[in-house]
């Protein structure tokens, strides 16, 4: 389903970016990820992780460098030297995986015609590809499965089967080779698998980082390809990645650690030989009789998340589609939890930690600096109110707790290749509010922000 047309165009921009994506190998290859992308991005995306770790963790003030050590695992992820992974990813990876279902390609007298992939973006619009659905018609006629996919026994779940309603709401755009189309009917059995909130927002992933993909590769089985996915290269409209997938995988979600949809999996670069023949992953010659199967991909190419929704805001609709689309725009972001599930469901760490507990937490702003510029550098997490006790909030004064960063933790980070570029005084004012322990933390003075203090603030 893969067009030759969409292959080209994948192609000509992967040669395109040749020399940008040698010298980002380069770089990635001697250890500098953080020199990998530009110090922009790099900016918002260590910006970005450490103001999910502080939200996902909690401050009080900081226990036994609970909060900074998890923004200094997510760092000393992106740059290579800790593969280690919260439990938190597998528990939410089981509930991400739902989300997602083996489209059933059908043409108009019922016959099936191919397999994509699709995943849920709101409680009723599934995201895929174009080149899946190219057409109100073409959506009319197919559907999406389910939990097409193994148990812990080994053995299939029952699938749920659900048609589309383009006539509710359908959009597609060939250049960005994506289609967003409506469920219909009785959807109480899809209702519990929850959905992926996008987000627009620059941050989520940089050069070097890992993405993980779950998808029905051709057809089969829902599978996963975890973490050994690497970008090679961020472009203004699509992301380039080192993966295993296939044609069927079109339509798939591209993630990253958090579990942040960042790309919708399309098309690939397919490995040809010096007279420009395609290769077979056995490398033989490729043939149509062979399948698409059959192709040895070179490198595979998603279409980045935030420019799908620039395009779906500035589309003119009205009625029902219009509902819907503000209630996809307006979605948190990560995976979303249905109502009513339960109270304690795990949530997108972009928003915090549920609890049913109202009488032991608190809500403040917060205000995270930390200094590497030299050892012995701290943790400094200033908020509003010198003194908040649950249930009550007070303006003016500030509290603040400093946490060492082991000597350890800053060698590395150093010896990440952090040049000049990047050695600029930031301010982190993290405008959302983070749910923390009620102990209340001593008032005193607010201290100024550092250089280079961005990189994990």
């Amino acid at each position: 389903m893969i067009t030759a047309e969409l292959v080209q165009q994948t192609e000509a921009r992967f040669a395109e970016r040749t020399a940008v994506r040698e010298e980002r190998a380069a770089r990635l290859e001697s250890g500098a990820v953080l020199e990998a992308d530009s110090p922009e991005r790099v900016r918002m995306r260590l910006q970005r992780i450490a103001r999910m770790s502080i939200e996902t963790e909690g401050i009080g003030p900081p226990v036994n460098g609970a909060a900074a050590g998890a923004s200094l695992d997510a760092l000393e992820r992106i740059i290579g030297k800790n593969d280690l992974m919260s439990v938190r990813y597998l528990e939410l990876a089981v509930r991400v995986a739902r989300t997602v279902g083996r489209v059933q390609v059908r043409g108009p007298d019922g016959n099936l015609r191919g397999y994509g992939t699709g995943f849920l973006v709101s409680p009723r619009l599934m995201l895929t590809n174009n080149h899946v659905l190219d057409s109100a018609a073409t959506a009319g006629a197919s559907r999406v499965e389910f939990d097409f996919q193994e148990g812990i026994d080994g053995r299939l779940l029952t699938s749920v089967v659900v048609n589309f309603d383009p006539t509710a709401f359908f959009t597609t755009d060939k250049a960005l080779d994506f289609a967003l189309v409506a469920l219909k009917g009785d959807l109480t059995k899809v209702t519990p698998f929850g959905w992926n909130g996008p987000s627009a927002d620059e941050g989520k992933v940089i050069a070097g980082e890992y993405v993980t993909i779950i998808q029905h590769p051709s057809g089969e089985r829902k599978q996963i390809a975890i973490r050994e996915n690497r970008i090679i290269d961020v472009l203004e409209s699509f992301l380039h990645y080192h993966t295993d997938t296939a044609p069927g995988s079109s339509g798939s979600p591209v993630f990253n650690d958090q579990w942040e949809v960042v790309a919708l999996h399309h098309s690939g670069v397919p490995k040809k030989d010096a007279e420009g023949r395609i290769l077979t992953t056995d490398g033989k010659v490729w043939t149509k009789s062979m399948g698409d199967n059959a192709i040895a991909w070179v490198a595979n190419e998603g279409v980045r998340i935030s420019r799908i929704l620039k395009h779906l805001a500035g589309l003119s609709l009205s009625g029902t589609a219009a509902t819907l689309r503000k209630q996809l725009l307006e979605s948190e972001a990560g995976w979303r939890s249905p109502a009513g599930t339960g109270t304690r469901e795990m949530i997108d760490g972009a928003t915090g930690v549920e609890s049913t507990s109202s009488g032991s937490i608190w809500t403040l702003p917060l205000q995270l600096s930390i200094d590497v510029s030299r050892p012995g550098g701290g943790v400094r997490i200033s908020s509003p109110g010198a003194t908040v006790a649950p249930g009550e909030t007070h303006d003016g004064g500030a509290s603040e707790s400093t946490l060492a960063i082991p000597d350890a933790i800053l060698n590395r980070m150093n010896g990440s290749h952090v040049t000049s570029p990047m050695a600029t005084q930031f301010e982190s004012t993290l405008p959302t509010a983070a749910t923390v322990p009620a102990p209340t933390p001593a008032p005193t003075a607010t201290t100024e922000e550092t250089a280079e203090s961005w990189l994990i603030s």
